[in-house]
């Protein structure tokens, strides 16, 4: 359906009759039909009489018929003593056989009927546009519409003779509403219906168009005009309506707004018209192949039984053609270009061709694709005949010595080679490489493999990943004797029909409705989130996994439910804990006041708090870059002062569990070797940096006093930072598009906390921070990468009063799990952080004096029995901790 959007006619009236129309292939198509009630009318009782007649013709044809059985059966005495009877029964004078008699010549009518009207089919005539020499070259393309299509026309002929106006392409496509296929098809747009039919009914009362009603619009005749040239192309036998709905939208912008409010556009209805013809297309491709396989035989015989038996190659193998046969394989979709590079290389003279490409896209069903194309013999004639056999390298290797493991795999060649029929297929053909046959002079299995393919003993077909390529047989003896066939991920359109394919199996399974939304979502969300697997099977399992849940989730519902792209949303979100769904309300308030949710886990940082929460709101309502990361931060101040507090109150609120933070203590990577260490090495070794983040991507990155890494591990984050992504040692691309990156460091300190006292104004500080200080420890493109560069100012007594009162909260919170109170007063809690406060280290002398003077106090208390559940901690203007006993029961 791609063509569509090329289709271009240049619109014109003929000279001659004045008819508008375009010049398409060097003919003048036109539109040319009278319209009026009284024929309309006539059609419809033409129709409705036929359907009548034909009723009662099929009736009757089943009376007798039922009448000529019955007779058999109360006969059968008689007709078993003499048989020859049953040749004459016409002249039995049975009035049964009087009613079968009739019966025939009701069965003649249905015959003539079905005849005339196979003929009367409105098709387009393709041989009209090959003709070189013709005198008319003019085309009405009102005999090529369908009965569908044209039942909708003349309902939007009478709904428009109401007004009375001309037929519009408004007036059409609320007609179509009524139409099967149009049903069909937004049913699996997700459209609601009755709002549709509400705005288009709105809109057709604001259209006016000319007066002559026997007549299209012009614009209803342009669309016919676009919808035959595209149905030409398609090769369909006549216009359908599926290609007039697609031209509407691209004629009537107030139409195309209207289907935009209810969130489709031209590409969905393009993608799931396409749908519809795949479905069609499947179907044929099907019943095809199932017809010509039927000539193919059920053995390893080829059919002129000259091949020679196979007993060893059928011990260790699987014949694909005969599982094509049987139909266990999908039909293949979009992988015509592979196939045919694969013919070519073949016809080229090469006797091996290896599919490269990355697990998932599609090598498999490339080549089962290829065995259900050998079994109709719709392949080049070098391959007709002959049987796809897969070898089973795990039989081989098992239960044997490496040198027997050589003999089965020389005497399958060696079949192979006599009988003539065959075709090698080795599934990661790595797993042949390494395995040798015990002795120095002995050959590798993956060398007597190239040696058979390199003399043309075999054709082999073979796959394998592009790491494994370039560890296991490039530049080796078997790299050179195989020609490769890359295997890329699909776009995303050929995606979505590859998934348009799967559809009916899914729905069967899970006894689901999917719509066309949950196949673009799943084609989406796998793209961003799932980095570390392929298209289209990683869209394939994602939407799997929606229709599942959808279908758990609908277990007490009678109807039958639907999966939609929210369905998809929460099948990614079980899968990677990323919130990938539409914002709900509670979650949107909660964006929109993050500053407030920070607050209550810290004190102060207004601009630190105000800049986080900024980024964080952008990221959920997708206003960011979706390659770079959600946000990256440089924290500079004191220790102390809450920059890693600040980290995991985002965690918490953000991700929902500060167990998505990843914490990295840069003063361990200040060697050499610590590049290995963060992202892995080839010798298969992980990296903590790349694995946490391959395994749990949507996180927050702590890189906790950054400064002391070595040099090599910060030129790594300027990669990072800009790209949003890493390449670890095994090769595979890290996303870092769903984290946030905050890098910790206390560089300058001193000079902050001087200049605050000098009452410098925070950008004065934060400007001659990076000057100054900053740009000696780290690269000026390094330090520009960051999204925000952020000072936290040391904290003030007040302040310390502040996170002393939330610090107690969090005492109190575990007590009231043990059923145990706690009350401060306030004089206490100031005279406590009074003792506590240090300009020099923030808060955390604070907590040092809490666990000390509170924390360890009470539990000597519990442990003491002195105190029990239902009592009271109370903290006294001295600061003291007394306990207030419960009221005995």
């Amino acid at each position: 359906m791609e063509y569509n959007k090329s289709i271009k006619l240049e619109f014109s009236r003929d000279s001659v009759s004045n008819n508008q129309g375009a010049w398409f292939l060097g003919r003048f198509l036109y539109w040319q039909k009278t319209i009026k009630k009284s024929l309309i009318a006539l059609d419809r009782t033409k129709r409705q009489l036929d359907k009548i007649l034909g009723f009662f013709s099929w009736l009757i044809i089943f009376l007798g018929w039922a009448s000529f059985f019955f007779w058999l059966f109360i006969n059968q005495d008689y007709l078993l003593k003499d048989p020859l009877t049953i040749l004459f029964f016409w002249t039995q004078g049975d009035i049964l056989i009087s009613v079968f008699l009739t019966s025939l010549w009701f069965d003649l009518y249905l015959i003539f009927k079905y005849s005339r009207r196979r003929q009367k089919v409105k098709r387009i005539n393709y041989r009209f546009f090959t003709k070189e020499k013709l005198e008319n070259k003019r085309y009405n393309i009102a005999k090529t519409l369908d009965d569908e299509a044209y039942l909708v026309l003349e309902d939007a002929f009478l709904l428009a003779s109401k007004i009375p106006t001309q037929v519009d392409i408004i007036h059409f496509f609320r007609a179509a509403l009524k139409n099967r296929q149009m049903q069909s098809l937004l049913i699996r747009l997700n459209v609601d219906v009755e709002r549709l039919v509400n705005m288009v009914d709105r809109q057709i009362i604001k259209t006016v168009t000319g007066d002559n009603l026997r007549e299209l619009a012009p614009r209803l005749q342009e669309v016919m005009l676009e919808a035959f040239a595209a149905s030409f192309y398609e090769q369909d036998k006549s216009i359908n309506i599926l290609n007039i709905i697609y031209a509407c939208l691209d004629r009537d912008k107030e139409l195309a707004e209207i289907l935009y409010e209810l969130e489709v556009d031209k590409d969905k209805v393009l993608n799931t018209v396409a749908w519809f013809k795949v479905d069609r297309q499947l179907r044929e491709r099907y019943q095809d192949y199932r017809r010509l396989s039927l000539f193919k035989p059920d053995s390893g015989m080829n059919r002129s039984y000259t091949a020679i038996a196979t007993p060893t190659l059928d011990r260790f193998s699987h014949d694909l053609t005969l599982k094509a046969k049987a139909g266990q394989f999908d039909l293949c979709v979009g992988r015509q270009k592979e196939i045919e590079e694969i013919f070519e290389n073949f016809i080229g003279g090469h006797a091996g061709v290896l599919l490269v490409g990355p697990h998932g896209v599609g090598k498999g069903a490339i080549i089962g694709g290829l065995a259900q194309m050998m079994v109709a013999e719709n392949v080049p004639k070098f391959m007709k005949d002959k049987r796809l056999v897969e070898i089973d390298v795990s039989r081989i290797v098992s239960g044997t010595t490496a040198s027997g493991a050589q003999d089965r795999l020389l005497t399958c060649i060696s079949e192979a080679n006599r009988s003539g029929n065959i075709i090698f297929y080795i599934d990661n053909i790595e797993n042949l490489a390494g395995i040798s046959a015990g002795s120095d002079e002995s050959l590798d299995l993956s060398e007597v493999l190239s040696e058979a393919i390199t003399r043309k003993h075999i054709l082999c077909l073979a796959t394998i990943t592009n790491y494994n390529y370039s560890l296991y047989i490039e530049n080796k003896a078997l790299g050179t004797a195989l020609t490769t066939v890359g295997v890329d991920e699909p776009d995303k359109n050929l995606a979505i029909q590859i998934l348009e394919s799967k559809v009916g199996f899914f729905e069967s399974k899970y006894d689901v409705y999917i719509v066309y939304s949950a196949l673009e979502k799943a084609v989406e969300l796998s793209s961003r989130y799932l980095k570390d697997k392929s298209l289209p099977l990683k869209a394939i399992n994602l939407l799997e996994k929606a229709a599942q849940l959808s279908a758990k989730n609908s277990v007490n519902n009678p109807e039958k439910p639907f999966c939609s792209q929210e369905d998809v949303a929460l099948a990614i979100e079980a899968e990677t804990g990323i919130p990938a769904g539409k914002l709900k309300e509670d979650e949107g308030s909660k964006l929109l006041n993050l500053e407030t949710e920070i607050h209550r886990r810290m004190v102060d940082q207004e601009e630190a708090v105000k800049a986080v929460s900024a980024s964080l709101r952008r990221a959920r309502a997708a206003l960011k870059d979706s390659k770079r990361p959600i946000a990256s931060f440089l924290f500079l101040g004191p220790t102390g002062v809450g920059k890693t507090e600040l980290a995991k109150a985002v965690s918490e609120i953000y991700f929902g569990s500060e167990d998505y933070m990843i914490r990295v203590d840069m003063s361990e990577y200040q060697h050499e070797d610590s590049v290995r260490k963060m992202i892995g090495d080839v010798d298969g070794s992980l990296g903590y940096l790349t694995e946490a983040v391959r395994k749990k991507p949507f996180s927050l990155i702590l890189l906790d006093e950054v400064e002391k890494a070595n040099p090599n591990i910060l030129n790594l984050f300027l990669q990072l930072l800009d790209d949003g992504r890493l390449t670890d040692g095994q090769g595979r691309t890290i996303s870092f598009a769903e984290s946030i990156i905050i890098a910790t460091s206390n560089i300058g300190a001193k000079f902050i906390q001087d200049s605050i006292k000098n009452k410098k104004e925070i950008n004065d500080i934060k400007q001659e921070l990076i000057d100054k200080h900053l740009r000696d420890k780290m690269r000026p493109e390094l330090i520009n990468r960051f999204d925000g560069i952020i000072v936290f100012k040391p904290l003030s007594e007040r302040d310390i009063f502040k996170i002393a009162t939330l610090m107690l909260k969090g005492i109190k919170s575990n007590l009231e799990k043990k059923g145990i109170g706690l009350k401060a007063d306030k004089a206490g809690v100031m005279l406590l952080a009074k003792e506590g406060y240090d300009p020099k280290f923030g808060a955390r002398p604070m907590r040092r004096l809490l666990q000390e003077k509170v924390e360890d106090e009470i539990a000597n208390k519990i442990l003491s029995s002195e105190l029990k559940r239902r009592d009271q901690v109370l903290i006294d203007s001295q600061a003291k901790i007394l306990v207030e006993k419960a009221k005995e029961l």
